[in-house]
């Protein structure tokens, strides 16, 4: 039994983990709290896995008790939540002997609603016995809160790899459905135009790269809200021929593969997948210091982590006028991210769905990026 999905890569995550599921041992039912609007782009593939998709309606005691009424007629074995929001549905499984497996996807509680925050934690945490969580930050400070009632597991996020010659040709592409030279320093973005991802940071960074050498720079995601505003300061700072928000694309992962630079400029991730992707795209990447971005980037060896404006504005000028930096950064990214395949990383999730001494014994030795670590 799978939860609820929910926003930005972790869809992708959400299809990868269904994909590579054993249908010998296990038959996924994939159960959607909010809108199913939300799924649009992913209904289809995932449909074609096979994999039934039912919307839960009504308030949400109401899809409580639907979820409750269903897992039964189905004798569901397992549940697996895929956000910190629809832990709480374990909670309509009580007494029913169902392994409960809850998933944290962010910085610790931070996807939770704002109002009554402390309550929704609660409840996040109440409903399941097993938490998974795609960082070391979040897997410690729930390990804290939790204590020793729940087994609280790090899992890493999982990356598709593709061959040199795919990345070239959608290098090539996209740089010139972009219109960018082979000359320009291409600075690549990718994200919802949403707070948690502060493209204000993004377009100060490109604002003080800028004068110090000459770069181009897009970010590819949907506006929540904030394009206006970010437009307005790229005209402060006379960035418009320098930057452009190009908004969402099909497959934001062959648009990164332009990138001559990938820069993050959130306030806080789960792990970000954006970087990830960044990394299989053979793109040196800059990221502010979020959660997760520590298990990615070997700060300069595969990138760089920096804590400020000036130290991103830094490392992006350093990149920018060192091909040679740029390309031996990139091949050591490229080789890095082969841990991280799916097939090396969703078999340990899948042996979280079985009975907990199973589970339990999936996520013990020594921890590593691909393996659980308790």
């Amino acid at each position: 039994m799978i939860g609820q999905i929910g926003q930005g890569g972790s869809e992708r995550q959400l299809y990868t983990f269904l994909a590579h599921c054993d249908r010998k041992r296990w038959a996924p039912v994939l159960y959607v709290s909010s809108d199913v609007g939300d799924l649009a782009s992913w209904r289809a593939p995932i449909g074609a896995l096979g994999v039934p998709i039912v919307q839960l309606r009504g308030r949400r005691h109401a899809k409580m008790l639907q979820f409750r009424a269903a897992c039964i007629a189905q004798g569901a074995k397992s549940f697996f939540s895929w956000s910190s929001y629809t832990n709480g549905f374990g909670l309509a499984l009580l007494g029913l002997g169902v392994h409960r497996v809850g998933s944290f996807r962010n910085a610790t509680f931070s996807d939770l609603p704002t109002r009554f925050r402390g309550l929704w934690a609660r409840l996040s945490l109440a409903g399941v016995t097993t938490v998974v969580c795609n960082s070391r930050e979040t897997q410690a400070e729930l390990s804290r809160i939790a204590g020793a009632a729940k087994n609280v597991v790090y899992v890493s996020n999982a990356v598709q790899t593709f061959s040199p010659e795919q990345i070239a040709a959608w290098r090539s592409k996209w740089r010139a459905e972009l219109g960018v030279s082979p000359a320009d320093i291409l600075i690549v973005g990718v994200g919802r135009l949403a707070p948690q991802k502060n493209f204000a940071r993004f377009i100060e960074v490109i604002a003080q790269s800028s004068k110090a050498i000459p770069v181009k720079a897009v970010v590819i995601g949907r506006d929540d809200g904030l394009l206006q505003g970010l437009l307005e300061k790229v005209a402060q700072h006379n960035l418009q021929d320098v930057l452009r928000f190009v908004g969402p694309v099909a497959d934001a992962r062959e648009a990164t593969c332009a990138a001559d630079i990938f820069l993050l400029s959130s306030d806080f991730e789960g792990m970000p997948n954006v970087v990830l992707e960044a990394m299989a795209a053979g793109a040196p990447c800059v990221s502010t210091r979020v959660n997760g971005v520590i298990d990615l980037i070997e700060d300069g060896v595969t990138g760089f982590v920096a804590t400020d404006t000036s130290e991103l504005s830094s490392r992006v000028v350093q990149l920018a006028r060192d091909p040679d930096l740029r390309h031996a950064m990139g091949a050591r990214s490229l080789n890095a991210i082969e841990r991280r395949r799916p097939e090396k990383i969703i078999p340990h999730l899948w042996a979280l769905c079985e009975p907990p001494v199973t589970a339990r014994s999936a996520s013990t030795g020594v921890p590593s990026a691909d393996t659980p670590s308790r």
